[in-house]
């Protein structure tokens, strides 16, 4: 591994789909932006799209930006049947990097109950476990009440990584309000970069600046996926505060964290510098080793 934090990236990727969220495709890109990252493969679950829409949107994206080297798995189409190969690859890695292997889930759970299910000590070979997702109170974007995903989208998948995992990180929906990404900054940051990259997101992130203002009347959107990747890789950007959670499967049908389960102790980490962390990500996902070669006006 020479030293790297070995990741298998577990996500409903819909960047580049129209009217669908772009955050999962900048934690990726993010992710290849960090250079003590070992990124042992994509996995695909369901929650912004369904399963065949976010597969073959993360093909299309990882062949678009010259990285068909790197392996994707197709999950499970729906909580009824959690089987599918992205759970054996799960598994079968779990095993591999036993006790080394880090997990960043930003979409349903799914695919990793299915591989707990086909290896019942799934969860005692997962190192550490960042997953985006849950609420401890009411969620307000610019003060318009909206609703949770990925921990309501498969309640009892959520509530396996939640009560087994051994070390958890959770961007909660809250904290993650402060990973806000906004048009301003937006613009300063890729008009000042000479990296092909810049120029790409500038046409794919815009349908998505659009939409963000005319349902949530904001000049920007809540980057909810990226602020689950850099709390795992770039923790000192941090203040990793421990909390207390106590879900149960009936909290989780709406995200509730806060139910009448059994309690634990997990990681609730809050972003330091909004400003330093910012710059960071985009200085981040800008330096991503991709090769945009083809013709991206017709992309």
């Amino acid at each position: 591994m020479g030293g790297k934090l070995p990741l298998i990236f577990d996500c409903d990727n819909t960047m580049g789909v129209p009217n669908h969220d772009v955050d999962d495709g900048l934690a990726l890109l993010y992710v290849l932006g960090c250079p003590e990252v070992d990124l042992l493969g994509v996995t695909c679950s369901f929650g912004n799209s369904t399963q065949d829409t976010v597969y073959r949107n993360t093909r299309r994206l990882l062949q678009e930006w010259g990285r068909g080297d790197i392996p994707v798995f197709r999950g499970a189409d729906s909580p009824a049947d959690r089987r599918s190969p992205a759970a054996d690859f799960l598994a079968d890695l779990a095993r591999r990097y036993s006790g080394e292997l880090n997990l960043l889930v930003t979409g349903s759970s799914t695919n990793l109950l299915g591989a707990a299910e086909r290896d019942l000590e799934f969860f005692s070979h997962v190192k550490t476990i960042s997953l985006m997702g849950g609420l401890t109170g009411p969620l307000l974007v610019n003060g318009k009440p909206m609703g949770e995903l990925n921990c309501s989208v498969d309640c009892e998948a959520a509530y396996a990584v939640l009560t087994r995992g051994q070390e958890i990180r959770v961007a909660t929906a809250q904290n993650c309000l402060d990973s806000y990404f906004s048009r301003e900054e937006y613009q300063a940051f890729l008009a000042d970069s000479p990296a092909p990259l810049a120029r790409y997101l500038e046409q794919i992130l815009s349908g998505w600046f659009g939409w963000n203002r005319a349902h949530y009347g904001q000049d920007g959107f809540v980057n909810w996926d990226l602020m689950a990747a850099a709390q795992l890789i770039h923790p000192e950007l941090f203040a990793l505060e421990e909390g207390t959670i106590s879900p149960s499967p009936q909290s989780l049908r709406t995200g509730g964290l806060l139910g009448d389960g059994p309690t634990r102790r997990v990681l609730l980490p809050r972003i330091k510098d909004r400003t330093a962390y910012t710059r960071h990500a985009y200085r981040t996902i800008l330096s991503a080793p991709v090769d945009l070669t083809g013709d991206i006006s017709k992309k």
